[in-house]
């Protein structure tokens, strides 16, 4: 079946709201799409030294989040030429990571700017920010009703010096700011005031900020910017393979489907490449039948597939460290385990995550219907339990791929998978 016929055969099914995904094991290769947490962070790079073309972002399958923060740094550009008392608007869609980025560069920019967003981002916290912005030259005043969240007003300028920061918060205020003061005028010193959860991704920040020419230091308790080096690239930067996407495809092979991922890269500062370590660790604690424990305090976007890969193995799992998840596209605690629960798998919501009683059995899921709650990793999570399903798995909102993965399904039937009937075999 031609390419251009299967986008328009899964863009009728996305728009009944609903996708049925049949049993059955995937084979086949596949080409990983870019990281959306490398790409938000090429591009403001890139940006801030000048062109933004500079990161090579593959257009063609580019992703919703990537798309705003794209989107959002080209409105910014033509507003620093003319900076005008009037606020620029920038919509960052659902995407909590251009929120929280682009806050401090819109401040460090003296660009006024008014953000807003859809689906649940305006209820995602920002409020870590108020202290940063006192005496920073900049503001941040709501304009809703509640004075918590979206529509958010940043205007003045923020200047250079030492802020301070909670460490045990979202990565992104840290990786936001940093990437801001790059470009400021003079040396920064970001203070963490508890310890630094979240590493990985700041680690990728930092790596991301040098190969652009920023002198970026990890002191004890936080990090420094000389002030010297300002973002300054001249040659392309290639935006690596993704390792939270990669996640789908290994725990489909984990669960005995015969998938290759041709692009990962076996060297990278991305925290998801501990899906590799994750699955290998529960694959012997299943041969045991021995408890696994699941940190995800620095992994917390690989929960619902791993819970996927937990339910397929002979041993109880427990997902801690996972508050967090609370905030994200859904509750991702309540509805993997909702899914899970769907899928006949028991399971029980902890204080701080999930615990699950995997079964090895050759169907180790129920067919049924799973509520995505229109959050983009569930849909993938459940897509790939189906190849280990007895029944149809019925999936509601399966367009929330478009977010982070727009051709997941594309691939998904590339490799053999059968859904709605299509087949491209």
């Amino acid at each position: 079946m031609e390419k251009e016929l299967v986008k328009k055969k899964l863009a009728e099914l996305y728009s009944s709201e609903k996708l049925g995904i049949a049993p059955g094991i995937l084979s086949g290769d596949v080409f990983v799409p870019q990281s959306k947490s490398a790409a938000h962070r090429a591009l403001i790079m890139a940006f801030l030294s000048g062109d933004i073309e500079l990161a090579k972002i593959d257009e063609s399958c580019a992703s919703d989040d990537i798309k705003a923060t794209k989107k959002a740094l080209i409105r910014f550009g033509e507003a620093a030429k003319n900076i005008s008392s009037e606020p620029i608007e920038i919509d960052c869609k659902e995407s909590g990571s251009t929120l929280r980025f682009l806050i401090p560069l819109a401040a460090v920019l003296g660009v006024p700017t008014k953000f807003v967003g859809s689906g649940r981002l305006p209820q995602r916290p920002i409020k870590e920010y108020e202290g940063v912005f006192e005496g920073s030259g900049a503001e941040m005043i709501y304009l809703d009703e509640t004075g918590l969240s979206l529509p958010l007003l940043v205007k003045g300028k923020m200047k250079a010096g030492s802020y301070s920061l909670p460490g045990n918060v979202s990565s992104q205020y840290i990786s936001g700011l940093l990437m801001a003061l790059s470009s400021a005028e003079g040396a920064s010193r970001l203070k963490l005031t508890t310890e630094l959860e979240s590493r990985p991704y700041v680690d990728l920040t930092c790596e991301v900020m040098r190969a652009f020419g920023v002198e970026v230091e990890e002191e004890n308790d936080g990090y420094s910017l000389k002030g010297e080096n300002k973002p300054n690239r001249k040659e392309d930067f290639e935006v690596e393979a993704d390792y939270s996407q990669a996640a789908f495809w290994l725990v489909a092979e984990y669960l005995g489907s015969d998938v290759k991922l041709t692009n990962l890269p076996k060297k990278t500062a991305q925290g998801d490449r501990a899906i590799v370590d994750l699955l290998s660790g529960l694959k012997e604690a299943g041969k045991k039948n021995e408890i696994f424990e699941m940190d995800a305090r620095d992994v917390p976007d690989l929960v619902p597939v791993f819970a996927v890969a937990a339910a397929a193995t002979n041993c109880v799992t427990r997902v801690v460290h996972a508050e967090r998840l609370r905030i994200k596209e859904s509750d991702r605690i309540a509805s993997t385990a909702a899914m899970l629960t769907e899928l006949g798998v028991k399971n029980r919501i902890t204080d701080d995550g999930i615990e699950i009683e995997g079964k090895a059995e050759d169907k180790c899921f129920s067919g049924g219907t799973v509520d995505s709650c229109k959050d983009h990793r569930l849909v993938m999570a459940a897509s790939i339990a189906a190849t280990r399903a007895k029944d149809t798995v019925w999936i509601k909102y399966p367009m929330a791929v478009e977010k982070s993965y727009p051709d997941f399904f594309e691939d998904y039937l590339n490799l053999g998978g059968r859904i709605n009937g299509i087949n491209v075999g």
